[in-house]
């Protein structure tokens, strides 16, 4: 049983007879998604695999060559080679066993997804305690970029599932029970990492439908500040307004304590008016949700 790692020269210029060289290869350099492809001798296929140190960075890529007695790894991302380190077991594996070895292959690239996963969720739990003290300005960037990294997480698992399935499909004849059963369990973890994610962007939906009620609770909180200060000052403009006509014979237009008395009556007014919002709840602070 023969592992190897190659660059896409490496293999273009092999001397080893593997069929659809050139079009595995073009599929690597135009690799779109998570994809396997399957001929008479054997199969081949991408992963594009997000980067979990940056989530908004570029795609790893790896893609993997299957023939009798051989598999080959084009690995230059780097992301295949430290599956195999950990695995030093697969090194003396039979022939016979290359689908075992794409089987381990796959298990350790998604082992520690669900840690990272719930990295994430304690996140956004943090984020949503923020949320409720006092949002921050940057919420929505801060928002945009988990669910950006959410949706690439998400369309990884639901390809890695089509290709998983496909390979079940296709090959489920050649496979032994031991790793028949292997790759239904691949299949479940991925199942679940995929509904993990889906509940994941079902919080930071419910988490952007909270910023927009609390966004919407201060933007009240300020109309009602701001019609109750309209609401205070328009009775003293129409008093300014009234006694700024000049008629002749207005009521305490000569007498010496018209002014005085003219204070006094807006003093009462305010007064008046804040007792009533007050009452009425106006003036009391709403809680944050």
């Amino acid at each position: 049983m023969k592992i190897s790692f190659m660059t896409k020269e490496e293999f273009l210029t092999s001397l080893s007879e593997y069929p659809y060289k050139k079009l595995f290869v073009k599929s690597l350099e135009e690799a779109a998604y998570c994809k396997t492809e399957f001929f008479s001798e054997g199969m081949f296929g991408i992963l594009k695999i997000p980067d979990k140190r940056n989530l908004q960075g570029k795609f790893l890529i790896a893609a993997y060559y299957v023939k009798k007695g051989e598999i080959i790894f084009l690995d230059e991302d780097k992301v295949i080679h430290p599956v195999l380190e950990k695995r030093k077991e697969l090194k003396d594996i039979e022939e016979g066993q290359e689908l075992g070895i794409l089987l381990a292959v796959l298990n350790g690239l998604i082992e520690d997804e669900v840690p990272y996963l719930q990295k994430i969720e304690e996140k956004i739990t943090e984020l949503e305690d923020i949320l409720i003290v006092q949002p921050p300005r940057d919420f929505p960037e801060v928002l945009t970029r988990f669910r950006r990294a959410m949706t690439r997480l998400h369309g990884f698992y639901v390809q890695l599932l089509d290709v998983i399935e496909e390979i079940q499909g296709n090959l489920g004849e050649r496979l032994s029970e031991e790793d028949e059963t292997g790759w239904k369990m691949l299949a479940s973890r991925v199942s679940r990492l995929h509904g993990y994610t889906e509940n994941i962007r079902e919080n930071l939906l419910q988490l952007h439908e909270l910023y927009q009620a609390q966004i919407d609770i201060s933007q009240n909180e300020i109309m009602t500040i701001l019609t109750i200060v309209t609401t205070v000052f328009l009775p003293l403009s129409l008093l300014a307004g009234w006694y700024g006509m000049n008629f002749p014979n207005m009521p305490l237009l000569n007498w010496k304590y018209g002014y005085l008395t003219v204070i006094f009556i807006t003093l009462v007014i305010i007064a008046v008016e804040v007792c009533y919002f007050r009452k009425k709840g106006y003036l009391k602070k709403r809680r944050k949700m």
